[in-house]
Parts: C-alpha cells; structure tokens; sequence
C-alpha cells in the first residue's frame, strides 16, 4: 500500500505551482511544466508504485531546488513569501505561492525518505536511484533551457 501523506504532499505541490501559474499569466507554460514531476509522482503513488514514486519524490525536489538556487530565485521565493506573512506590499508579478510549493517540496521529501525506509526493502543508492536521477537531470536540463531562452525575453 502506497503512502497517503506522500500522495497529499505532490498533490498539494501541483495545486500551488499551478495556482501560482494562475497568479503570474506571463509564466503560465512554465509553471505547468513544472508541476509535471509532482503529477507523475502523485499518479505513481495512487497506483502503488512505490519504489520508483517514492525515489523521484526525493530526488527530483533536490535537482530542482538547486535548480532554483542556480537561477537565484530560491531564496527571493522565501522573501516573498516573508513579506506576504509580514503583510507588507508585493510587486505584480510575485507571488508567496512559490515560496510555500518550495516548503512542500521539502516535505514531500521527508515523507517520501520516510515511506522508502518503510516500505522498499532496495537499497537506497541503486538502480531505482540512477533512474530517478537521470529523469530528473533531463527535467531539470529542460527547465533551465526554457527558462534562460524562453521565459526571461
């Protein structure tokens, strides 16, 4: 049986990318296509398929916030999402919903290193693992080319 919490935490990722992608109009396409590795891991956890959901739960949200962290908006997402809490003005086009997909993605993290000591009996640095690196790679590669040729003109 897959972990209930693990699928609650990638759906509720997917519903505050997209929302922030209804809140931004201007990055509609690119928010969506990153909220596409939360809806594969969602629909692989509602299917029981545990090893590879729960592996690319944890690896994927690492690539992608040191994704995040090399083009610099990491740590402004939490000041947004900072000066949201504190009530102060933002400017049009931020939004704290990032801020808080980035606070889930951490922990769909912890959840899914939870549920992988709990219920795949692999280990954790093996086939499962190179997989779900690669995909993510390759995911987080097609991020970074939209975003610097696409998203910023």
């Amino acid at each position: 049986m897959s972990d209930r919490g693990v699928f609650v935490v990638a759906f509720t990722t997917v519903v505050l990318v997209v929302a922030g992608a209804f809140a931004i109009p201007q990055y509609f396409p690119f928010e969506l296509t990153k909220s596409l590795i939360y809806v594969a891991v969602a629909i692989m956890v509602f299917f029981g398929e545990n090893k590879y959901s729960y592996m690319l739960g944890i690896v994927a949200p690492i690539v992608g916030n040191l994704l995040n962290i090399l083009l610099g908006g990491f740590f402004r997402e939490f000041s947004i999402l900072w000066s949201s809490v504190m009530m102060k003005p933002l400017p049009a086009l931020d939004t704290p919903l990032h801020g808080l997909a980035i606070l889930t993605e951490i922990l769909l993290i912890i959840l899914c290193v939870r549920a992988w000591r709990k219920q795949v009996p692999e280990p954790f640095f093996g086939k499962v693992f190179c997989i779900s690196l690669v995909i993510s790679l390759v995911y987080a590669g097609v991020l970074a080319a939209w975003y610097v040729t696409g998203v910023t003109r």
